[in-house]
């Protein structure tokens, strides 16, 4: 394994839940991945990890979400420098290549996220399917299932 990507983590376990280790994909062969789109590989695996979801064969859709983002962002920079319009010398005004890109590009990670759990509402519906606990303790179970385990409680005949 190449030693700029930490592929393991044990999330913080929750509620008795014990802890299991996590691992990340390696990138797919062939993603040579510059500094930047490194970061952002690691970023969402890391995520999905503390997450605590499995995401072992997600080596190629994280790949696509990479590239894609990464796309996305220099769009979104050209927007901000050049403008999302270009006039023609007739005074006709349409939207600039850049800017159509930057808009394709925002769709298709509004694809690819979800299938990768990266939103908030797939998170929440995966971890509903799963079973999975949620953060949030129950404040009372101690205390219901003291008073439920008591011996002076007898069922009824």
């Amino acid at each position: 394994m190449s030693d700029d990507y930490s592929f393991a983590a044990s999330p913080p376990a929750v509620g008795n839940a014990a802890r299991t280790i996590i691992n990340s994909p390696e990138p797919p062969p062939g993603m040579d991945f510059d500094g930047d789109e490194k970061k952002i590989y690691e970023y969402l695996c890391c995520v999905l990890r503390d997450a605590g979801l499995e995401h072992m064969t997600a080596g190629m859709p994280l790949a696509v979400i990479v590239r894609t983002y990464r796309q996305w962002l220099y769009a979104l920079r050209e927007c901000e420098e050049k403008g999302r319009t270009q006039v023609a010398k007739s005074g006709w005004a349409q939207a600039a290549p850049w800017a159509e890109d930057e808009k394709r590009l925002k769709m298709e990670l509004g694809q690819w996220l979800p299938k990768a759990c990266l939103t908030i509402p797939s998170l929440a519906r995966v971890k509903k399917e799963t079973g999975a606990v949620s953060g949030q303790d129950d404040l009372f179970q101690d205390l219901v299932s003291h008073g439920l385990s008591s011996p002076a409680r007898k069922p009824p005949h």
